[in-house]
């Protein structure tokens, strides 16, 4: 399985001049997943060449404006482009009204959008559960109720069997879907599994965290074990008051390294950067110094995870 993570936007509270508001693009293969939609994230889109169209599920950490008010814009352009397809969101209490509010202004959407509205809590929640896929989210530590979410994708290790899977009858187009976990179904009506053509030797677990705003948080810390890779808040430097920037419910960079640290991830990504910080290289150097495989995003760049 090869996953890609591609910043849009990096920044915090407002946009700057190199870093657009909080928003991070997911592709597995089967799915573009939308983190956040901060203003202007239609623009990112159609710089990287994805369609709004192409976007399956959009998941909103919290509903402070910097993180959701592209959202609007993006579910019009869907509209106005005639989607068909269901669209998956999810967010914290309010995020139903938020959606609602924005689909009557847009008019009535010739798609279905399926919400998932959760009421963040300490412990790990399951919210969506897909053929090798699901989300899980826990109460991060901002100042209005914010979802840090888990992404889990189940992957299989095997050989595809070729020869069998044209014994069923599974055109070729549909081998990559099975070879990756996910069931699917014919156009008969057959039903297929992965293991109906996969010589599955070991399953594994990817799985990527992202915190949105969040001072840093227990609840965070134990959400994150064992994750290929952490999005943590670094709004500041470590040259802050600590107890300032914990109580407007952000971190800084050295609070985000000790929360990868203590869950044991394998790799930090410092985002949510203030505009004060013209090179995010200052605070990369600061978290290193606890964590040392640290990145600080830039708006564009892109990650990938294979397995």
């Amino acid at each position: 399985m090869l996953i890609r993570i591609t910043f849009l936007g990096t920044g915090a509270g407002m946009p700057g001049k190199d870093r657009y508001l909080p928003a991070i693009l997911v592709e597995d293969g089967l799915r573009k997943i939308l983190l956040d939609a901060g203003e202007g994230v239609q623009y990112r889109l159609f710089e990287i060449g994805v369609s709004p169209l192409k976007i399956t599920h959009i998941f909103i950490t919290h509903l402070h404006g910097d993180h959701v008010f592209g959202l609007p814009g993006l579910l019009a352009t869907m509209a106005m482009l005639g989607r068909k397809e269901d669209l998956v969101i999810s967010g914290p209490s309010g995020i139903v009204n938020f959606v609602k509010s924005s689909m009557e202004i847009v008019g009535d959407p010739p798609f279905h959008v399926r919400i998932y509205e959760i009421e963040p809590s300490i412990g790990i929640k399951d919210v969506i559960n897909e053929e090798n896929f699901s989300l899980q989210c826990t109460l991060a530590k901002h100042t209005v109720p914010d979802c840090a979410y888990s992404l889990n994708w189940r992957t299989y290790v095997g050989r595809f069997n070729p020869e069998r899977a044209k014994e069923l009858g599974v055109p070729i187009t549909l081998w990559k879907r099975l070879h990756m976990g996910e069931t699917v179904v014919l156009n008969d009506g057959r039903v297929i599994k992965p293991e109906d053509v996969v010589e599955i030797r070991s399953s594994g677990l990817v799985k990527v965290v992202y915190t949105g705003d969040t001072a840093p948080a227990d609840s965070v810390v134990e959400i994150s074990r064992g994750a290929q890779v952490l999005i943590h808040d670094s709004t500041f430097s470590m040259i802050e008051d600590g107890n300032l920037i914990w109580n407007q419910g952000h971190s800084r960079s050295v609070d985000a390294a000790r929360v990868a640290k203590e869950a044991g991830v394998e790799r930090l990504v410092l985002t949510h950067i203030s505009n004060r910080y013209s090179d995010p290289e200052l605070l990369a150097a600061e978290a290193s110094e606890v964590f040392p495989n640290v990145i600080a995003a830039r708006d564009l760049m892109s990650l990938m995870i294979t397995s």
